[in-house]
């Protein structure tokens, strides 16, 4: 007998052989490996400090509101006594133009106020360079 005739159907089965069995060691290779406990990007969504971040972020925005809530209130006041301290001279119920015109300049500037806290606010509430260094 000649066995220098190679098989070109016994060389095809035997590659596919190798083949499937590289996979496999592959596959089993790849399933012994853990997670870690470090994200790779190293953006943590589940970390505390996201949800009392936003926890502040919301008292902020509820104190801005409080404070708009508040302006208004006294804007609408402040308008009234405009119109009261001027009922005598005929200018009807919003008062002299002059009264008007500084409450709505004072308007203004206390609503900007309010914005300024408020960022002030949101500004405390991301500290993440602030430990102590000891």
């Amino acid at each position: 007998m000649n066995f220098d005739h190679r098989n070109p159907r016994l060389r095809r089965g035997f590659a596919f052989v190798a083949l499937a069995a590289l996979l496999g060691l592959f596959t089993i290779g790849l399933t012994q490996c853990r997670m870690v406990n470090d994200t790779v990007t190293g953006v943590d969504l589940s970390a505390e400090g996201t949800n009392a971040r936003s926890a502040c972020i919301r008292q902020c925005i509820d104190k801005y509101k409080a404070c708009l809530r508040a302006e208004e209130i006294r804007h609408k006041a402040a308008l009234r006594a405009c119109s009261d301290d001027d009922d005598d001279d005929g200018h009807g119920w919003w008062g002299s133009k002059e009264c008007r015109k500084n409450e709505h300049r004072r308007h203004k500037i206390e609503k900007s106020k309010c914005i300024s806290e408020m960022q002030k606010c949101k500004k405390g509430c991301y500290n993440e360079g602030a430990g102590t260094g000891r």
